[in-house]
């Protein structure tokens, strides 16, 4: 069984870090539920409870810091927060039309197309697509390297159990 929970944590994880390049997809909470889901049906074993803290520790500062930079970026731009949620519909919908690249496609026209409705002005429309781009791209090596750090101490987790 144990080898089971590993596979499925592992893959889970793999999912999580797909998720750090697609808006609107699951990552850093996916990598920490295959961690809580790997200490709950594996073990926890001596050095599990601490490593998971770190995981947690780590997760939530990843979370945290993605919205914080994320709106920064978007309110710089002068997006509003249904310029942000019409841009995370349509990466859904891009997400399933086109893949990643797709999602992100989607995620920057629906933040442009809200605002243009919203305001009737493109320049202003442009700024807060520049600004939520500008937001996401900040963010993400923030993100990128907590789900990279998140999953290690989770194979250190598994390699010392």
């Amino acid at each position: 069984m144990t080898t089971t929970v590993i596979v499925l944590a592992a893959l889970l994880m793999v999912i999580g870090l797909i998720g750090v390049f697609v808006p609107a997809m699951p990552d850093l909470i996916l990598i920490w539920a295959a961690a809580l889901g790997y200490g709950l049906f594996a073990g926890w074993g001596n050095s599990g409870p601490w490593l998971f803290a770190g995981i947690t520790l780590l997760g939530l500062a990843g979370v945290l810091a993605d919205i914080w930079l994320s709106a920064g970026g978007a309110r710089l731009g002068g997006s509003s927060l249904w310029g942000i949620l019409g841009g995370l519909a349509l990466a859904l919908v891009g997400l399933v039309l086109g893949g990643p690249l797709g999602a992100l496609a989607g995620f920057l026209a629906g933040v442009f197309l809200v605002e243009l409705a919203r305001r009737r002005d493109a320049a202003a429309a442009g700024r807060a697509l520049l600004g939520t781009a500008l937001g996401y791209a900040v963010s993400f090596p923030v993100k990128l390297l907590m789900a990279l750090v998140m999953v290690g101490l989770w194979v250190t987790w598994v390699v010392v159990r």
